[in-house]
């Protein structure tokens, strides 16, 4: 675990970031979820369920402090069972597997949306990165908690993939 409290500016006031988020990629959770307190620096947290990729994170969050970044406080988890308390992440950003194996098959992606829902508060945002672009909208359309933003195709590499902007009602 890794926590380091943010280094004050020469004005002797603490960064903060302006737009906080949440950044998840399930079964191999990668995620980054921020809360920040009114007024306050942002606090960035990053779930992982395999401990050799959380070592890899406190390295990179290491570097990334040499050279000004904000803080970063690691935890072993799972995309699908937070420990986060409800409503407490403003945004989350992920990057879904892609496949029909996790998506519809494995229910990953409901799963992943009902948790991403309870810890999400009011109002806040997903930007969820597929794919299977039929396997998402069929369970964000499944559930009345989500309203669709926008849609942005994106090519990485070979394949054309889709970034869902959602907001939870």
């Amino acid at each position: 675990m890794l926590y380091t409290p943010p280094r004050p500016r020469a004005s002797g006031k603490a960064r903060s970031r302006p737009s906080p988020a949440a950044f998840c990629r399930p079964r191999a959770a990668r995620i980054v979820c921020v809360r920040p307190v009114r007024n306050a620096p942002c606090l960035y947290c990053r779930c992982d369920r395999n401990a050799a990729q959380l070592e890899g994170a406190a390295a990179n969050a290491d570097a990334a402090a040499r050279q000004g970044a904000l803080p970063l406080l690691l935890m072993h988890a799972d995309a699908t069972r937070l420990p986060l308390h409800d409503g407490s992440v403003d945004a989350v950003l992920s990057d879904l597997p892609f496949g029909r194996k996790h998506g519809r098959r494995e229910g990953l992606y409901a799963a992943a949306l009902r948790e991403w829902r309870r810890v999400l508060r009011p109002g806040g945002c997903a930007v969820l990165l597929t794919t299977r672009k039929a396997e998402l909208a069929e369970v964000v359309s499944a559930d009345p908690a989500w309203a669709k933003v926008g849609r942005h195709h994106l090519m990485i590499g070979a394949l054309m993939a889709c970034a869902h902007v959602l907001r939870r009602q």
